[in-house]
Formats: structure tokens, C-alpha cells, sequence
């Protein structure tokens, strides 16, 4: 007889220390992005979309959506995802301007958003860099001339 006692005294033990504890909250479930917004993995497949195009198709498709007066977000995303893949500083600020005209979505279509404007900042940085590299060379390789000239000036000629 104690064992059943003792049995019983632990399952009621047992009992009571789960009624001792608070409820279990229900999972709180991902907000639901509206069909409006885009979602990073739409964003996601737009990037790589573009980036599987040839550079013909490429400007068919930006010159198609420069033309465009109302976009959505995905168009505004794809517009400056085809910016960035071209080689014009004024295309990449188009397509920062793009990016910075679409909603505000999640968090991660934020992220993913960030960093194209990044990606386009760097692009725009990096081109005035190199420009500002090849004036510089260009002017390191007029000072060699004339210090060349000058050399050979000072030199005292061969007097027959």
C-alpha cells in the first residue's frame, strides 16, 4: 500500500506543479505582407532574374521602365537592380531613386533594399575615384614629361 501512495502522492505533486504554471502563449505567427508589398524572396528572384539577362536585354528592359510614370515597388526594385548593372553613374542615381521611393515593407525587404542602395552608393563612389585617378595619373604623366624636357635641356650639348 505505500507504493501506491507514494505513486499517487508524486502524480498529484506532478498535477499540481502543472497547474502552478502560466499558460502557454500561443506562437505569435509572421506578419502577413499585404499583396501590395513586395517580399524579400520576390525581391531575391528579381536580382537574380537580372542579373541571368544579356546587357541588350538589360537596357530593352530599364529603357521600358524609365518610360513608365506609376510603378509598384517590385517595378521600382527591378528598375534600379537593371541601373546597377550598368556602367553610368547617372543610372545608378536613378536607380537610388528609385529604391528610395518605394514603401516601407518587412524587415528583411528593407534589408535586401538597403543593400542595393549601398551597392549603388559604392558603385557611384568608386567611379568618381577612378575618374579622379586617371586625372591624377594623367597630370603624374605630364610632370614626368616636363621634368624630362628638362633634364635634357640642362645636360651641356656636344659642342663640335
Amino acid at each position: 500500500m505505500t507504493f501506491k501512495s507514494v505513486l499517487l502522492a508524486g502524480l498529484l505533486l506532478g498535477l499540481g506543479a502543472c497547474s502552478a504554471l502560466p499558460p502557454p502563449q500561443p506562437e505569435r505567427q509572421a506578419p502577413r505582407i499585404a499583396p501590395s508589398e513586395p517580399g524579400a524572396s520576390v525581391l531575391l528572384s528579381e536580382l537574380v532574374r537580372v542579373a541571368a539577362l544579356s546587357p541588350e536585354q538589360r537596357r530593352r528592359e530599364l529603357a521600358s521602365l524609365d518610360g513608365g510614370r506609376r510603378l509598384d515597388d517590385v517595378r521600382r526594385f527591378q528598375l534600379a537592380a537593371l541601373a546597377e548593372r550598368e556602367d553610368s553613374t547617372d543610372a545608378y542615381e536613378r536607380g537610388i531613386k528609385a529604391l528610395a521611393a518605394m514603401e516601407e515593407g518587412d524587415p528583411r525587404t528593407q534589408a535586401l533594399v538597403e543593400l542595393l542602395k549601398r551597392s549603388l552608393k559604392a558603385r557611384i563612389e568608386i567611379k568618381q575615384q577612378t575618374l579622379r585617378a586617371e586625372e591624377l595619373q594623367d597630370k603624374l604623366d605630364q610632370i614626368k614629361a616636363l621634368e624630362k624636357s628638362l633634364q635634357q635641356r640642362s645636360t651641356p650639348g656636344n659642342a663640335p
